[in-house]
């Protein structure tokens, strides 16, 4: 997406909210409950200001909002009303001395009383039309049925949410004819899914959140898609990376200009311990989901101490009462989801990495299970048989008497089997002498 604009600006505008970093310098000048107040106003959207809703005492937040409008974030307006009826009054309204709403005259109803305020018009906010949830490779995506219920009783509106789920993989993942084969039937499924979208009036194209593998599995859908006829493509609009295993240097600059994805937000988390493990075992990967893209093309989202499923969690529930995925959902995914394209550096905790990455030698990429970890599994195996075997041999003696002596009761009571069985049958086979 390349770098966004508001990003080192030293005077503010009334289109977008300010970010972070204006806050913090803010607030190393004018601290207080009444900064709170407005900070939370702004996030909220609201386009209007006034020192009455800051809380007391009124000169201070006067003086607040005079410092923000002067820093370009709002615009200072005087509003005159009506003493008596409390209409708002135009230029014309005033110069007729009596007021056209009540006609009572001005000056005998106390006056005009002027207000100020301070007033902003932000861009409007990015509609979601529909989304989908692609989980990892060792879960049965149990967090995409939270999420699903988050996501679609916050929007005042109906939201489709297709949950896409191909199962429990996890030797699978090493083999290239396997991951191969999953990503076509994930493939296949998301076409079908634009297809059915299509047909049922959903004209916006899809949101995506996906975890670890599913991660992989998107990225390299997205890269096989540049080899398509054009009119075949599938179009994706924002995505959210959870636990992502793709390289840190992936080519998403290629596939933002070429329109198949729209921005991209990597919320990772620096105490997973899986995304690390994923460039020596899984070929084309990397360790993004542990230190983020390389490049100004992706948000790299840091939550410092998470784990690889830290952010989904349903059930954990913090200080302020809410679990990891609520808290994750309404401070993080739901402003990218919908804040404009100019709003998204304002994100919190937005760290990009120090230096480029290094992938390992070409010997060592995705080659642990299939040409370390497989032959060190089949040696061990090897290696207890053989032990195994000779534990056997000192036994050989006692087990060849066993055997014998088992064997040669089993002749007996064959021998003695087949002599009943000759008995019995000369026996009822003779004639009965009459009487």
């Amino acid at each position: 997406m390349g770098v966004l604009p508001g990003s080192g600006r030293s005077k503010g505008t009334i289109a977008e909210l300010p970010p972070p970093s204006y806050w913090d310098l803010l607030a190393a000048i004018r601290p207080g409950s009444q900064l709170d107040r407005l900070k939370e106003l702004s996030d909220q959207r609201i386009e209007e200001f006034s020192a009455h809703s800051l809380g007391p005492p009124t000169e201070l937040g006067l003086k607040l909002l005079e410092k923000f409008a002067t820093d370009g974030w709002v615009r200072r307006e005087e509003r005159n009303r009506c003493s008596n009826c409390d209409e708002q009054l135009s230029d014309s309204d005033i110069e007729a001395l009596t007021c056209p709403y009540c006609e009572g005259v001005y000056a005998d109803q106390g006056g005009i009383v002027t207000n100020l305020v301070f007033l902003r018009h932000l861009r409007p906010l990015r509609s979601v039309d529909w989304v989908i949830a692609i989980h990892g490779m060792n879960t049965s995506g149990a967090w995409q049925e939270a999420f699903s219920w988050r996501l679609s009783t916050t929007w005042g509106r109906s939201v489709p949410i297709a949950v896409y789920k191909y199962g429990i993989v996890i030797t699978g993942v090493v083999m290239s004819w396997r991951r191969r084969r999953i990503q076509n039937a994930l493939r296949a499924e998301l076409a079908m899914l634009r297809n059915q979208a299509s047909a049922q009036g959903f004209s916006g194209n899809p949101d995506v959140f996906a975890h670890s593998f599913g991660t992989w599995l998107f990225g390299h859908i997205l890269r096989d898609e540049l080899k398509r006829p054009l009119e075949d493509r599938l179009h994706f609009g924002r995505v959210v990376l959870l636990g992502c295993i793709l390289r840190p240097d992936f080519d998403w600059k290629t596939l933002q200009y070429a329109g198949l994805v729209e921005d991209v937000l990597n919320h990772y988390g620096t105490a997973d311990p899986v995304v690390p493990l994923a460039h020596p075992i899984i070929f084309d990967s990397g360790p993004s989901g542990r230190r983020g893209f390389d490049g100004a093309q992706v948000l790299n989202l840091r939550a410092e101490g998470s784990g690889h499923s830290d952010l989904l969690l349903a059930s954990l529930v913090g200080q302020d009462g809410l679990t990891n995925l609520e808290r994750s959902y309404s401070k993080f995914w739901k402003p990218f989801l919908t804040l404009p394209r100019e709003d998204l550096l304002n994100l919190p905790d937005l760290v990009n990495p120090q230096g480029r990455w290094r992938e390992l030698p070409f010997l060592l990429r995705g080659t642990i299970f299939p040409f370390f970890a497989l032959p060190l599994a089949i040696a061990t195996t090897l290696f207890s048989l053989i032990n195994l075997g000779e534990h056997l041999m000192r036994l050989n003696e006692s087990l060849l008497a066993v055997a014998l002596a088992c064997a040669t009761g089993l002749l007996l009571l064959l021998i003695c089997t087949a002599a009943v069985n000759l008995w019995r049958s000369a026996h009822y086979s003779k004639p009965k002498q009459d009487v």
